[in-house]
């Protein structure tokens, strides 16, 4: 039995995400995303048994390095620890915005297997542990962390685009004034 490539199994990830920005989820074909990744069709079946589960397994990864890179808990304090969180998700979001549609159209598709989802809540743990500290610690409003965390990915989803528009000298301070809107709608 062949060893699987891990380097091959991100570029298909990758091929996929690619092919999904061109037809969407509903015209993703296996045999599409092996032109794109420039192997043969049959090599992405040795990786994921079909396309149900080539995207269930895309969904994770972008998942996944969505919450390494926002949700980081560095022992800070609550605000500096919110700030940071906050513009780590505009950033996040100006520099991955096929993965953001992706990861939008994913979230309520049958593709999304309940062992993934389960998953995907554990990495925003960091995110709900934070907020909950500050309803603790009486700095942020005592409302239920999941309206909280809805509201910061709203917010966050309607302000990045306004911060991708604008010239790269000017998005920190936009990120900044996204992150001090997000706190003074949450503070206590």
């Amino acid at each position: 039995m062949r060893q699987k490539d891990e380097t091959k199994a991100q570029h298909i990830l990758r091929a996929t995400l690619d092919e999904v920005q061109v037809v969407g989820l509903a015209g993703l074909s296996i045999e599409a995303v092996a032109r794109r990744a420039g192997v043969a069709t049959g090599t992405i079946y040795t990786y994921f048994r079909n396309k149900d589960a080539l995207l269930d397994a895309l969904y994770l990864h972008t998942k996944q390095k969505f919450a390494a890179f926002v949700f980081s808990d560095e022992g800070l304090p609550l605000r500096a620890a919110f700030t940071q969180m906050a513009k780590a998700y505009v950033s996040y979001m100006i520099e991955n915005k096929d993965e953001m549609v992706f990861m939008t159209q994913m979230a309520n598709s049958p593709y999304v297997t309940d062992e993934t989802r389960a998953t995907v809540a554990l990495g925003v743990r960091p995110a709900t542990a934070l907020l909950e500290r500050g309803k603790a610690e009486q700095l942020l409003k005592p409302l239920d962390t999941a309206w909280m965390l809805a509201f910061l990915s709203g917010a966050m989803g309607a302000l990045a685009p306004l911060a991708a528009g604008l010239p790269a000298d000017q998005q920190a301070e936009f990120q900044d004034a996204a992150a001090l809107l997000c706190w003074d709608a949450l503070k206590a």
